[in-house]
């Protein structure tokens, strides 16, 4: 599976996570500050992000929170996905059980139909 599709800002609509780390950082022109903040405006998830990483007091800390928070994610969704693959759904188990009750059915219905005639 592609390592991008895990990182949790990487398909932000026109904010790619380093430019969001430079903004929290404090290290882009205004213009480029106001173009963030722009698109911040649209974007929920990225908003939020931003928002949670704005309550982090050692800025110099944030490419470390934010690998970290890539890590557990890549790590819970794998586990999640392993435990997906590893256990029968039950989306197998109702076609089977319905069909074993509809054969039963016709049988019990073929059986009385025999009997009467």
């Amino acid at each position: 599976m592609n390592n991008d599709l895990f990182n949790i800002l990487s398909k932000a609509k026109d904010i790619d996570q380093q430019k969001l780390l430079d903004y929290m950082q404090d290290k882009l022109s205004p213009e480029e500050r106001y173009e963030i903040e722009r698109l911040l405006i649209d974007a929920d998830f990225e908003s939020d992000a931003a928002e949670g990483l704005s309550q982090i007091k050692n800025k110099k800390r944030l490419p470390l929170v934010m690998s970290e928070l890539n890590r557990r994610l890549i790590k819970k969704l794998s586990k999640r996905r392993k435990h997906s693959l590893n256990k029968p759904g039950l989306s197998l188990m109702i076609p089977v059980v319905t069909t074993i009750i509809i054969l039963f059915l016709i049988m019990m219905f073929y059986l009385l139909l025999k009997r009467y005639f």
